[in-house]
């Protein structure tokens, strides 16, 4: 089973990288630039920026419920995604309410589980094979492992994977002309790729804005950003998805 096979590979390149290099969770990670309460909620532009990323789950869940028909195979990744962004836009607030890696751990499973939904709907939006109900579970319990295997194990490296390896898989997908729907996937690649610059400059933009906005809140809208790109996903009908040729006439 190729799925199987992808998932025992997952794990198994993780732990030879962190046999070779160990990549554990950063000290310095939980400090954030912008720690100013508001409303008696401490951390609060990191706390509430979270809700635009619930919304945009609250919306692809909302649009597949509507559909007249299947989005071409694509109800499955998107609802993985959907409800990946909402538990996000809950478990990201929590953690940034008192950041600390025991709450961390209630951030990164829910993104692990938008990576899975995008992934899975990019695979949808591919001309190959729709994933399988099989496919989807291992997918996502693969995404929701790789957040374990940091927990247990203390190494990042399967998570990584994950997040960095699909974005490129995503990357040659759109720059290959495969995907249906090209313009919103480079658009929630570009958003996307944004939010982890913004994230990296976190302080720096708190610096350059005069303590108005950091890069992490900033980080927060692009993502919700780039969930919202999934909507323009699930409206875009493609011609058949590669429309099978007609047979020739005799």
């Amino acid at each position: 089973m190729p799925m199987l096979a992808a998932v025992v590979g997952l794990f198994a390149l993780g732990s030879l990288l962190e046999w070779l290099h160990p990549l554990g969770q950063a000290g310095a990670y939980h400090e954030f630039a912008n720690a100013r309460a508001w409303l008696g909620i401490p951390n609060a532009a990191d706390v509430l920026s979270n809700v635009p990323i619930f919304l945009a789950g609250v919306a692809i869940i909302a649009k597949i419920r509507v559909a007249r028909e299947p989005v071409a195979g694509r109800s499955s990744g998107l609802l993985v995604a959907g409800i990946g962004l909402m538990l996000t836009g809950i478990g990201s607030g929590y953690y940034h309410y008192a950041p600390n890696d025991a709450t961390l751990i209630w951030d990164r499973l829910p993104l692990a589980v938008v990576f899975a939904g995008v992934l899975l709907t990019a695979w949808a939006c591919a001309d190959v094979a729709p994933p399988s109900n099989t496919d989807t579970v291992l997918f996502v319990l693969a995404s929701l492992g790789s957040v374990a295997f940091w927990v247990y194990l203390g190494s990042l490296w399967p998570y990584a994977i994950l997040q960095f390896g699909g974005l490129a898989a995503l990357l040659w997908l759109a720059a290959t002309n495969r995907l249906a729907g090209a313009r919103a996937w480079w658009l929630l690649i570009l958003l996307y790729g944004l939010a982890k610059v913004f994230e990296l400059l976190d302080h720096q933009v708190w610096t350059l804005t005069h303590q108005f906005v950091s890069g992490h809140t900033i980080k927060h809208l692009m993502s919700a950003g780039a969930g919202f790109c999934l909507l323009w996903v699930a409206v875009h009908r493609p011609a058949t998805l590669r429309a099978v040729p007609s047979p020739s006439r005799a």
